[in-house]
């Protein structure tokens, strides 16, 4: 007859082998739980009680100050030249009359400009925006007045300095433009 080992499956002894694990465990987990816990007898025996605060005022006598034991403590520890903190003298305005620096370029784009007998507008916009607005002549736009409209672009004003925007700048053209006026036609 076979040994016994051979003759049962080894799934069969592996599940065998962690039911005897498993037992171990909690035999040794049981031992555990049901001896009695040992209180500290220190703790235990003695009954709670408030601390005693010490209510006494300090003596006139003894009670003196830090700064009068050391004359390096009268001194502020955290600045480098550990000199007693002095206030910075007080600050002269500027006379009102300074001249205030001119205003920077707008950098605003003309996307239309509609011109009529009785109306002239044109829409300006930040070149970071999707929207702008519709300005006519005379409106304020960052510090700087929309002094005419015409067909070609608006001109801004502002302390007797004038900047036109043009609505359609000036400048090279772009390539496809190029290409498609200079492509020669084919012949029919």
């Amino acid at each position: 007859m076979p040994p016994l080992i051979e003759r049962v499956s080894a799934r069969v002894a592996g599940a065998a082998a962690l039911l005897c694990l498993d037992a171990g465990l909690l035999a040794f987990g049981w031992a555990t739980v049901s001896q009695p816990t040992q209180a500290d007898d220190a703790v235990g025996l003695q009954p709670w009680a408030a601390p005693q605060l010490d209510t006494q005022a300090p003596r006139a006598d003894k009670a003196r100050l830090a700064s009068s034991d050391d004359p390096i403590l009268m001194r502020p520890i955290f600045f480098a030249s550990r000199r007693p903190f002095e206030r910075a003298p007080p600050q002269t305005q500027a006379p009102a009359s300074a001249v205030k620096p001119p205003l920077p370029d707008p950098t605003l784009v003309v996307d239309g400009i509609v011109l009529t007998a009785k109306l002239r507008k044109a829409h300006l916009r930040r070149p970071t925006e999707a929207d702008g607005q519709w300005h006519e002549a005379g409106q304020v736009v960052d510090g700087w007045t929309i002094s005419e409209i015409s067909g070609a672009g608006v001109v801004l004003e502002t302390a007797g300095r004038q900047f036109p925007i043009l609505l359609y700048p000036m400048g090279p053209r772009p390539v496809m433009a190029e290409r498609a006026t200079s492509r020669p036609k084919r012949p029919r």
